[in-house]
């Protein structure tokens, strides 16, 4: 068929297939006048070879075909014939060929074999690369947390398991981006699934989908691998000498259906908890556990699983966090106005907490209760910044603003905003909060007062109030009655009823609702109606307790909800200025624990000896490793730069330095520092098996394929089958085709040969 074509000019490729062909006419003669000279001709040329007697009949019927075959090619030319042919053809494209070089393809699954080494045999040992490069142009690629293309030949020298994250995702959309626009043929990808940062696998699927892309993923690794994860480890990251603190551990089992094992709790090396955990399903357990600290110091909380001995990988048995101990107490000031029953309870139970040290103001109590020995009074409210920024905590309680000065609520709102403390305003039927529209503590309350409200005290205080735990509460450790989440949920619903809330409006933007008034009658157009809630505000944090009924949780049960509940409140409340937010020079990170390589970013907070934002350009700090007894090696120079429009502010950035103990501080007090942590990331350990359901349903989505070790001889053929064909039309005009006219000489030669033959002119 092909040599046909080329008689008419039109060259086939040999991969091409022609799907279709048509005749099309270009010369603009109308049917009509061609039918008319059509005739004309044929019978001019029938009446010419009629007039020749003399020849023989069959010679005479020959002549007369070949003229009209002649007149019948000359009248083509007038109308211009051409061949428009349709051909299908697949263009040589580029196929991507992405190969995992996480740690997890370190692994060596039950056939003792490395994940990678079996990668590298498909490379090395099979003919797969060179049946592939026949037909394709290849591009290789490896990818971990970043993509590195494949260099020369060689490739499977170059795959190592040396990146300590996956981001499937995200290399499959890089590589795309890089070659879009180029003619490919696919993606083939070798990888055992993992996926732990970055873009989603299956949105990078879709957008390979809606590239017009097809994933031929070869899996490696076992899909049930036996292992055994501490997956989470959640405690308070500060803690008070002699605590008992609880500790929530997860766990998880993979193909262990049925054993036991031991998990403990270690404390600076110490045991502090035991648990024997049998596994059953394959599913995350979830162990309460505790831990009391003896000495302060930050120490180094571990919660570890004993390996199995078939276990494919140990190192994901172990799981720590960093826990700072105090041995220091919270300073609490309470200001009131008169000893309402919800003061006389709270300051009961604070004067039995051995974590607080507490001074109350009550603004109409009898001058000589400051006077005894001992006494938690104060005369008045602190009359300067330093008596006032000394405290972590201020409790404001029903308080007629009228009989507080101007400058010492600013001074309330600077304690808060730039030197971390806390405020908590506990609401009462009197003054607090309606009576502080238009001042700066309405500006530093989590929620919005509510313009329609009325003078809190001619409300009804004889109906039950019923409270409830939003989502934010349930999770809240402020809130936590019990260690179980169901339990402490039962026991927030068995709590005796109270008899009056404050009227308010939503929360403010950003603040958390912890508590809300089942009342619809209370509720807004946003929700039912907040009694408790908190916001950061600054440097420090704000909350809005709406009631001052929490003492009627004794009833029945004592002082323990009560107790509980004030003293978690207070600790979370106080736990910035426990920190160090209270100095003069402030200094925070973005977070406590950076893996290696990661950039660490610090802020500082600079204030002058008179509590002055410092207005210097640029700081100098240091950055310097420590070790158990504070020494450090040789400090590196990180300069911090001053924030615009934030007065006092200063940032710096730097790339975190190998696994250790780090510590930061500046120049002008090395006595103020900011410990954090490095660590070898540990991200490729926590699931170590082969997520085919993910690699499945991404091959789904393209019309890839799922490629099993037998299919990898037939891979060009896949993709081939797989990867569309370009559909291309050729049109050649026949009339002026070698062909074409080699018929009209061929015509005309014979004509002429037989007319020479008969005797004719």
């Amino acid at each position: 068929m092909n040599a046909i074509f080329q008689l008419f000019g039109i060259h086939v490729d040999r991969a091409a297939k022609v799907t279709g062909w048509s005749l099309v006419f270009h010369g603009g003669i109308g049917t009509g006048v061609l039918v008319l000279i059509g005739i004309a001709l044929a019978a001019w040329a029938i009446w010419a070879y009629r007039q020749g007697d003399s020849i023989v009949r069959w010679r005479l019927w020959t002549l007369t075909a070949l003229r009209l075959v002649f007149l019948a090619l000359v009248t083509l030319v007038l109308l211009r014939p051409s061949l428009s042919v349709t051909m299908e053809n697949q263009v040589r494209r580029t196929l991507m060929m992405l190969f995992d070089a996480s740690a997890s393809m370190g692994i060596r699954d039950a056939q003792q074999t490395s994940r990678v080494e079996q990668v590298q045999h498909v490379l090395r040992d099979t003919k797969l690369l060179a049946q592939l490069r026949r037909d394709y142009d290849l591009a290789g690629f490896t990818f971990g947390r970043e993509v590195t293309e494949l260099i020369g030949t060689n490739w499977a020298a170059s795959l190592a398991p040396t990146n300590n994250a996956t981001a499937l995702g995200d290399a499959i959309e890089e590589i795309i981006s890089r070659k879009r626009g180029q003619p490919l043929a696919g993606l083939f990808i070798a990888t055992d699934g993992a996926n732990n940062s970055g873009a989603p696998p299956l949105a990078a699927a879709a957008f390979a989908q809606q590239e017009g892309l097809p994933l031929f993923i070869y899996p490696v690794g076992e899909k049930t691998p036996k292992d055994v994860a501490v997956t989470g480890l959640f405690a308070p990251e500060l803690v008070f000498v002699n605590d008992d603190v609880p500790v929530m551990v997860r766990v998880r089992g993979q193909a262990v259906t049925g054993r036991t094992a031991k998990l403990t709790l270690m404390l600076g090396g110490q045991q502090m908890d035991a648990h024997s955990i049998t596994f059953s399903n394959d599913l995350e357990q979830t162990i309460s556990m505790k831990f009391t600290a003896r000495e302060k110091g930050n120490l180094d909380l571990v919660a570890n699983v004993e390996p199995f001995p078939d276990e494919l990988i140990k190192d994901n048995n172990t799981r720590s966090q960093r826990i700072r101990v105090l041995d220091t107490k919270i300073k609490v000031l309470i200001v009131e106005q008169s000893p309402r029953w919800e003061f006389r309870y709270l300051l009961a139970a604070l004067l039995r907490d051995r974590r607080v040290e507490l001074k109350c103001t009550l603004l109409e109590g009898d001058p000589g209760i400051a006077t005894g020995a001992n006494s938690p009074y104060l005369e008045e409210f602190p009359k300067t910044k330093d008596e006032l920024f000394k405290y972590d905590l201020v409790i404001w309680g029903d308080v007629d603003p009228k009989l507080m000065k101007p400058e010492q609520l600013d001074a309330l709102n600077q304690f808060v905003a730039v030197f971390g403390g806390a405020l908590l305003m506990v609401a009462g039927k009197r003054d607090n909060p309606l009576s502080y529209r238009g001042t700066v503590l309405e500006k530093m309350l989590p929620v919005e007062l509510d313009a329609s409200a009325v003078d809190s005290g001619a409300e009804s205080a004889t109906a039950p109030v019923q409270l409830e735990l939003t989502a934010e509460g349930k999770a809240s450790p402020m809130l936590r009655l019990a260690d179980d989440e169901m339990e402490n949920q039962v026991r927030w619903r068995s709590l005796p009823p109270i008899y009056w809330d404050a009227r308010v409006g939503r929360n403010k933007p950003g603040a958390e609702v912890l508590l809300v008034d089942t009342d619809a009658s209370k509720a807004g157009r946003f929700g039912k109606m907040p009694v408790l809630a908190t916001q950061q505000y600054g440097s420090g944090r704000t909350m809005f307790l709406g009631t001052d009924n929490t003492w009627r949780w004794r009833r029945n049960v004592g002082e323990a909800y009560f107790t509980t509940f004030w003293s978690q409140i207070v600790q979370r409340l106080a736990l910035l200025r426990l920190l160090g937010v209270q100095k003069k020079i402030q200094l925070s990170a973005n977070r406590q624990t950076y893996n290696s390589g990661e950039r660490v970013t610090v802020f500082a907070r600079v204030y002058s000896a008179n509590y002055e934002p410092v207005k210097e350009p640029t700081l100098k700090g240091f950055c310097a490793s420590r070790n158990k007894t504070g020494t450090s090696d040789t400090p590196v120079e990180v300069q911090l730069r001053a924030l615009p429009e934030q007065p006092g502010m200063f940032r710096a950035e730097f790339v975190a330095p190998e696994a250790g103990l780090y510590k930061f501080y500046l120049d002008r007090d090395t006595e103020i520092q900011l410990d954090f942590d490095v660590v070898e990331p540990r991200l490729e350990f926590t699931d170590i098996a082969m997520n085919e359901p993910l690699l499945q349903e991404m091959v789904k989505l393209t019309y890839g394929q799922f490629l099993a070790p037998a299919d990898l001889a037939k891979l060009p053929e896949i993709i081939g089958r797989k990867s569309e064909r370009v559909s291309s039309t050729m049109e050649v005009e026949l009339w002026s085709s070698p062909f074409f006219f080699l018929l009209m000489l061929l015509v005309a030669t014979a004509e002429w040969i037989l007319r020479k033959l008969s005797q004719l002119k």
